[in-house]
């Protein structure tokens, strides 16, 4: 019983020390985030977070691993709501909806894709591998809703840049952006290119 205590006070403690890092890095950015600055808002000593996480890359993977969790069951939850009888258009849609909504994450993801890009090479092969998983899964529902399908890679890869992208317009906030053009450009514009090809 007291054993089962301590591990959920540890897990509470870790929890903590994880939301309180997310909070830092998104208003501070993860090079400005030491920590020295993890431990004095959590109002715990070095000693005790290091018991928690032997170094600041540990909390990385951690927030990472989180993340991107948030991100795949938000994309597997999309999937759910798509139904074989929707056009196309319906289903990219649904996907630029409701992937580039995750809003509350957009920032820590952003940081997150930069530093892997500036030279954290395991968070960067953490996260390529959870991108091949989301493209994977995109091309699977895609591949039972087109009728050409050949084209589902391709058309997986392009809505993984296209939500990439209106996470950042979403993160700056210049305007609001029109999902239903956006599904309606791309479905017309593949249509456009299948007649004129054959």
């Amino acid at each position: 019983m007291n054993l089962n205590r301590a591990s959920k006070k540890n897990h509470n403690m870790k929890e903590k020390i994880l939301l309180t890092s997310i909070d830092l890095m998104t208003k501070n950015g993860i090079n400005n985030t030491s920590l020295a600055d993890i431990a004095r808002e959590v109002n715990i000593s070095k000693g005790t977070l290091y018991y928690h996480y032997s170094s600041k890359d540990d909390i990385i993977f951690d927030i990472a691993d989180n993340h991107l969790n948030i991100i795949s069951e938000a994309l597997l939850d999309c999937l759910k709501k798509i139904n074989f009888n929707f056009s196309t258009e319906e289903f990219v849609l649904v996907v630029l909806k409701n992937i580039s909504n995750i809003e509350s994450t957009g920032r820590i993801h952003m940081y997150l894709i930069c530093e892997a890009i500036m030279g954290n090479k395991s968070l960067r092969e953490r996260i390529g591998l959870k991108y091949v998983e989301w493209r994977t899964t995109l091309e699977d529902q895609l591949n039972q809703i087109v009728t050409d399908k050949s084209q589902a890679k391709g058309a997986s890869f392009l809505l993984m840049s296209v939500v990439d992208g209106l996470v950042i317009q979403a993160l700056l906030k210049g305007e609001k952006v029109p999902y239903e053009e956006i599904a309606k450009f791309l479905i017309d514009y593949s249509n456009k290119n299948k007649t004129t090809s054959l």
